[in-house]
């Protein structure tokens, strides 16, 4: 009895497991087939036309190139305003040593001292330092204007163009809107005249031989 037991106990755990391998199987059929027809469904859809990816690619380029101008004109106003402070500063600092050469020429004048005409000497060439940098700070601005001359140009240029092109496309869209559908024209039967038969004469229509026994 406990042989009959093991071995009916060992069948059932066998018959459960190929139940069970039959039913994971059939779920990754199942899996398999709902990729397989969404890679279809994905490779049957149609793809864009060249026009249309065209289209699309000129307006996200012009829109990327709105946002450069802009970008360009910020960072050349903010170069400009950096360049004007730095101009002030170097022009301020050139009037402070040019006083301080008119003061060291003046003592060396008085005195006559070697140490007074070094002392003028030096204060003559801080000036000089003083006037080269304020030149370069002067060229440095003024290339730096100019610059944002012609991004501004460019922004405004920019700017028309997207408003003709806004104006182009209401009124396109308008006229499209506005268009009348063309309806195919019906062909009209024309009616048939009817016959109309002519009245017969009494002498026609009798036979001759019987009018002849008449």
């Amino acid at each position: 009895m406990a042989r009959k037991k093991v071995i009916t106990k060992s069948a059932s755990r066998k018959a459960v497991a190929r139940t069970t391998k039959k039913t994971i199987a059939k779920r990754v059929t199942r899996k398999g087939a709902g990729r397989s027809a969404k890679v279809t469904a994905k490779k049957a859809m149609p793809k864009k036309s060249a026009v249309t990816e065209s289209r699309q690619a000129i307006v996200k380029a012009r829109a990327q190139l709105g946002k450069a101008l802009e970008k360009e004109v910020a960072q050349l106003e903010k170069g400009v305003a950096r360049l004007k402070a730095q101009l002030e500063k170097s022009i301020a600092q050139q009037q402070a040593r040019r006083t301080k050469k008119v003061a060291a020429v003046e003592r060396a004048a008085e005195k006559g001292t070697q140490a007074a005409k070094n002392q003028a000497l030096r204060a003559r060439a801080t000036l000089q330092a003083a006037g080269v940098k304020v030149r370069e700070l002067r060229d440095q601005m003024k290339a730096a204007k100019e610059a944002l001359k012609s991004a501004r140009a460019a922004q405004k240029k920019y700017a028309a163009e997207e408003k003709v092109l806004a104006r182009f496309e209401k009124s396109w869209a308008k006229a499209a809107a506005s268009k009348p559908k063309i309806r195919a024209k019906r062909r009209t039967r024309k009616p048939v005249a009817a016959v109309v038969e002519a009245p017969i004469k009494e002498a026609e229509a009798i036979p001759a031989s019987v009018a002849e026994d008449a």
